[in-house]
């Protein structure tokens, strides 16, 4: 990767904007970056085993608040309706926890202090949080991972088993590393659904 601050005016460094950012990470991973009409519609392709990981972002609008996400997520055709959600820990889930709902409880001390999972099926629900998985995670300061069924649309095109496995943060972010790191967290998440045989190899369109 190149550097990931470049010089402006011949005087002080500048940060990258939004597109130079994406077209850096495109380059780092060997995706595809698709330049849209505005910057905020750009995104990049990056293939990864049979899937395709699209790296892009999203505004939910609720109420008189609008939040822009950044989200790395890929379709596979999942086994067994896989539901997974890692999130942050917040200070109710230890009340939740004392009352018997405080998910899967993962092996690594320094994971579970710093998030909570929960999903189905529960029995196989730790053998997704393989060791890559977990340790790209620490890596980052604040991610979510969700799997879940793909949007209704979608299953009806590619069949009720279609999946949708993604990673996001709040905030556009611009700083390439920060970016590679969310890639990396939905490669892993996909191969440990593949481990775990909650995710078939078939090639579906993104």
């Amino acid at each position: 990767m190149t550097a990931l601050w470049k010089r402006g005016g011949g005087k002080k460094l500048r940060k990258m904007d939004r597109r130079e950012a994406w077209q850096e990470v495109a380059r780092a991973v060997g995706g595809t970056f698709k330049q849209g009409k505005r910057s905020s519609a750009d995104s990049v392709a990056i293939g990864h085993g049979p899937w395709t990981i699209t790296l892009d972002t999203y505004t939910v609008h609720t109420g008189q608040v609008a939040i822009t996400y950044t989200r790395a997520k890929a379709f596979f055709i999942g086994q067994g309706d896989p539901k997974l959600l890692v999130r942050k820990r917040s200070v109710f889930d230890a009340i939740l926890e004392n009352i018997g709902f405080g998910g899967v409880a993962p092996g690594d001390r320094a994971f579970a202090a710093r998030y909570v999972v929960k999903g189905h099926p529960e029995a196989r629900l730790r053998s997704l949080l393989t060791r890559a998985l977990i340790a790209a995670l620490l890596a980052e300061s604040s991610l979510t991972v969700s799997v879940k069924k793909a949007p209704r649309k979608y299953r009806k095109a590619h069949g009720p088993q279609a999946c949708q496995a993604a990673v996001y943060t709040t905030g556009v972010i611009t700083e390439p590393k920060r970016i590679v790191g969310l890639v990396t967290v939905a490669q892993e998440t996909l191969n440990a659904l593949e481990a775990a045989g909650m995710a078939t190899r078939r090639i579906v369109p993104t």
